[in-house]
């Protein structure tokens, strides 16, 4: 039976934990009451779970326990968060993820922000895009393509001094660096996240909704959440999300100092080895994991193609399947061309020296092959 792929798409999603697998296994068949249904003992069991991941997942994030709202991910999140930018004015940049870029469209009357060559949004630009009628500014914590690491702080003081609600995606930034969104952030009003990002399950993500926010619910119906996001509450996610979010406090500095490590070795390793080839984003500042490549004179699809022994990808799985060169390369200043010859490297935990020295001496025969192909 043939190998594996060595997987370093971590960006896109994670395996998920063994030990957050043990504790979910449980509210699927023993406690599978319905959260909602407290008139009896399964459904009590089941909620009191849910409120007990609630109070966990809040003391990672330093909020208060009403203030985490529960969703299917990320994605869902950010709709409900940028719902609240309707009737107004919305600040945001083009360098988003698509699930804040569309909705921004559908609400119209947006000041798109444009980052620097690194991929950093300029605090002052959003204090001069700031007007009378700004309801929102939506600004990601972390790029998942490049790896930047906006500076949110700075952000959210300029929000909160101007009085404009603040909302970032920190989906990406989430148990890979810190993220307080008590008094450290104490200007963030929205912040999503998911699960599956952490080691943690796939469809259950959460909303932090800072206390005393009113935003109309994309999703109504049962009332669930505090009537924000309706539906029966995903008890088992909740509780794999939470866990999920537990072991990242425990372990996210030093898992973060060994990816930073890897992934420098390895950028340097590639700018020894390959010819030709680019690293966009900055050195500091970055997702530890996080190394985006420019290969001159090659398709990132010919080459993740070839590359059979490594799980690979070009950009957000969001947009997988979209053709043309990433939003986000160009608007960092790379040409079509470089950009469509680009690939993403997410290292994570279960990577090793040995899955770099192999990447890099496939990366170099496999680049070296395909421009040969391409000059014939």
């Amino acid at each position: 039976m043939p190998e594996a792929p060595i997987y370093l798409d971590h960006h896109a999603t994670t395996p998920c934990d063994p030990r957050v697998v043990e504790k979910m296994l449980p509210y699927f068949t023993e406690h599978f009451g319905n959260a909602a249904s407290i008139i009896h003992a399964h459904g009590r069991k089941a909620s009191q779970a849910v409120e007990d991941a609630r109070i966990a997942i809040a003391r990672c994030f330093k909020v208060l326990p009403p203030e985490i709202v529960f969703t299917a991910g990320a994605t869902e999140s950010n709709n409900i968060a940028l719902n609240f930018a309707r009737g107004g004015h919305l600040i945001t940049s083009v360098i988003e993820h698509k699930s804040i870029v569309e909705p921004a469209k559908r609400i119209g009357n947006v000041t798109w922000l444009e980052p620097d060559r690194e991929g950093f949004i300029d605090p002052d630009a959003v204090r001069q895009a700031i007007r009378p009628d700004t309801r929102l500014v939506s600004i990601e914590a972390a790029n998942g393509e490049i790896g930047t690491i906006q500076p949110v702080r700075e952000i959210a003081a300029i929000c909160r001094e101007r009085n404009v609600a603040f909302h970032t995606d920190i989906t990406q930034a989430a148990g890979k660096i810190d993220v307080d969104l008590g008094a450290d952030l104490a200007g963030v009003t929205f912040a999503s996240f998911s699960a599956h990002k952490i080691y943690g399950p796939k469809g259950i993500g959460g909303l932090f909704v800072r206390r005393g926010t009113r935003v109309e619910p994309v999703i109504i119906g049962g009332g669930q959440e505090r009537n924000l996001r309706s539906g029966t509450v995903n008890v088992p996610g909740v509780i794999g999300m939470a866990v999920a979010l537990q072991l990242r406090a425990e372990e996210m500095f030093a898992e973060a100092a060994k990816l930073t490590e890897l992934r420098n070795w390895l950028w340097d390793l590639v700018l020894e080895k390959v010819p030709n080839v680019s690293v966009s984003g900055p050195r500091e500042l970055r997702l530890p994991g996080n190394l985006n490549l420019s290969f001159a004179r090659v398709e990132s699809d010919a080459l993740i193609l070839a590359m059979k022994r490594f799980s690979l990808s070009s950009g957000s799985a969001c947009s997988a399947g979209e053709r043309g060169p990433s939003r986000v390369l160009t608007a960092i200043g790379l040409s079509d061309a470089d950009a469509m010859g680009s690939i993403r490297i997410g290292l994570g935990k279960s990577n090793t020296d040995e899955h770099i020295t192999m990447l890099v001496d496939d990366l170099a025969r496999t680049v070296s092959r395909l421009r040969e192909i391409s000059a014939a």
